[in-house]
């Protein structure tokens, strides 16, 4: 069972063990999974809802756990409707599909969390799974996938179940990537004039296909006794770079050029935090980004995933360069035809 089912890496997830001959059933909430498959049965629910949880975990094995609840704001302003939903989605989901699994005698679950979790706003070259939670929280994400993954952790072993979590950074790939979408739409309409503190800091991305390809691995060494039983692991594509080199071959690749006005983080950090402020206090609209984007993207972080390489033979299977290669040929195609489209009168 795959959880966050239509999501970025849910519904390649679904994907890859349907195409390594397992059945799936596809958890989705209200954004639709555009697939179909005689091994793939696509069904609703909500993590916060435990009775639906319950449910849909009836005849389950493993569970892969990918749903999240974004909330990137915080500060001591966030409201309390604000934090209730992250908490709810991000640590009551995880009691629940964890309560459904041990009714249900699952017996893996695989977690995914984020570096978010270990990331203190402060320079850190050597993340490894020794490192501890993030105390210095920038965003009511980091707080709930903190409190999440202990969830997960501690039910390791309990009646049965056996538990592991994967900690990706900077998601990416062609097709509904959150990351690569924003940077296509700032780029073809012009709105990246400037870079905030290039070249920025170092870390990590992972592919999209890489990562499928560590969730999967993990859960097949999720056998009683092995090394990745209630243990955390980072994954990568082992090539940590600044976000606008990252984004370099891309913005490039589509004929544009990188901008030549660069603006110091510091500014724009402390104008989003009150920005930030303004919006829990005022409704402002939300800021275009969040203050813990602006960290992350100014304060280098960079995770290590020789614990994966070593308990489970994580090896990226697919380069950083095939990788932006294939994400290039999908911009690519994707500009053309919103260059073909009529223009509006």
């Amino acid at each position: 069972m795959v959880t966050g089912a239509a999501g970025f890496l849910g519904s390649h997830l679904v994907k890859a063990l349907l195409e390594e001959g397992y059945p799936v059933r596809a958890v989705i909430r209200n954004t639709p999974l555009e697939l179909e498959h005689p091994n793939l049965e696509i069904v609703r629910g909500a993590v916060e809802d435990s009775v639906r949880m319950l449910e849909v975990c009836e005849g389950v094995n493993t569970v892969f756990h990918t749903a999240a609840h974004l909330a990137l704001l915080g500060g001591a302003a966030a409201s309390e409707e604000y934090r209730r939903a992250a908490y709810d989605a991000n640590v009551g989901g995880v009691e629940n599909l964890i309560a459904a699994c041990l009714g249900h005698r699952v017996k893996r679950f695989v977690h995914t969390s984020s570096i978010d979790v270990c990331f203190n706003s402060e320079v850190n070259l050597e993340i490894d799974e020794h490192t501890p939670y993030a105390t210095n929280m920038s965003s009511v994400y980091t707080e709930t996938k903190i409190a999440g993954e202990k969830v997960a952790l501690a039910a390791n072993g309990n009646a049965g179940l056996l538990t592991t979590v994967v900690r990706p950074d900077g998601i990416y790939g062609p097709g509904n990537n959150l990351m690569l979408d924003e940077m296509f739409e700032q780029v073809t309409k012009g709105r990246l004039v400037a870079t905030i503190g290039f070249p920025g800091a170092m870390h990590d991305h992972v592919y999209i296909d890489n990562l499928v390809h560590a969730e999967i691995r993990v859960a097949k060494h999720l056998l009683p006794g092995a090394a990745v039983c209630g243990k955390a692991y980072f994954v990568t594509d082992r090539e940590p770079l600044p976000l606008f080199e990252f984004m370099r071959p891309l913005i490039e690749g589509l004929g544009y050029k990188m901008p030549k006005v660069n603006i110091p983080y510091r500014p724009v950090l402390g104008f989003l935090r009150f920005w930030q402020y303004l919006h829990f206090r005022f409704g402002l609209p939300k800021p275009l980004f969040t203050p813990h984007e602006v960290r992350k993207l100014a304060i280098s972080h960079v995770a290590s995933d020789e614990a994966a390489e070593r308990d489970f033979g994580y090896e990226p299977p697919v380069s950083p360069a095939e990788a932006m290669s294939r994400c290039l040929s999908y911009y690519k195609e994707k500009l053309a035809r919103v260059r073909a489209l009529p223009s509006p009168k």
